[in-house]
């Protein structure tokens, strides 16, 4: 399985969100679940390094299918993956900010954020992280409800279903929360793709 486009947009924006709340402008790059890259977004102000970093922790967390700070404790001298950070040109990344994104238990993409301190970089990832495990919820509850979907031309079409999703929860009274909105729309996507 791959992670739609679509909802990829959906938890970067959901990483955005965060770091703004935290004013740290930050680097979010997704992969797919061989790390080749599949979006990437820079806030303004963000420190140049972030960019190669945000892409290479999405690249860690994808291809090892573990949190790039987990990496790190295992490339410790003595552990078994005492060295990784060697191989694959150097693009291995051993500190905190990257994480697996699951479907059904399967990873399917990977998460990078940087721009802030380690710590920083992990507390807006996770919230992408978390959402997607609503997403995936929501798309289980949805999927029995609609007919299944073929062709490449429901692909296409996915990112004006998305907005038009968005646009209909966003207006329902009484007002439904951003991240319900986004849980909703990246739930129906899912279940359609």
């Amino acid at each position: 399985m791959r992670l739609p486009y679509v909802v990829s947009e959906i938890l970067a924006s959901v990483a955005e969100t965060e770091a703004a709340k935290i004013a740290v402008p930050m680097a979010i790059a997704i992969v797919d679940g061989e790390g080749g890259l599949q979006l990437f977004k820079r806030m303004d102000g963000t420190l140049p390094v972030s960019t190669e970093l945000a892409v290479s922790k999405a690249y860690t967390a994808a291809i090892l299918r573990m949190p790039t700070d987990q990496v790190g404790e295992m490339a410790q001298p003595g552990h078994a993956l005492y060295g990784i950070q060697h191989t694959h040109n150097g693009k291995i990344v051993l500190f905190g900010g990257g994480y697996p994104l699951c479907i059904q238990s399967e990873v399917v993409a990977g998460i990078g954020v940087s721009g802030g301190t380690v710590e920083q970089d992990m507390q807006v990832a996770k919230p992408a992280v978390q959402m997607l495990e609503f997403i995936e919820c929501w798309a289980k509850e949805i999927k029995p409800l609609v007919p299944h979907a073929n062709g490449n031309g429901w692909h296409a079409a996915m990112p004006a279903v998305k907005d038009k999703l968005w646009h209909a929860f966003a207006g329902l009274t009484p007002q439904v929360p951003e991240g319900t909105i986004a849980a909703l729309t990246g739930g129906v996507l899912l279940a359609l793709s």
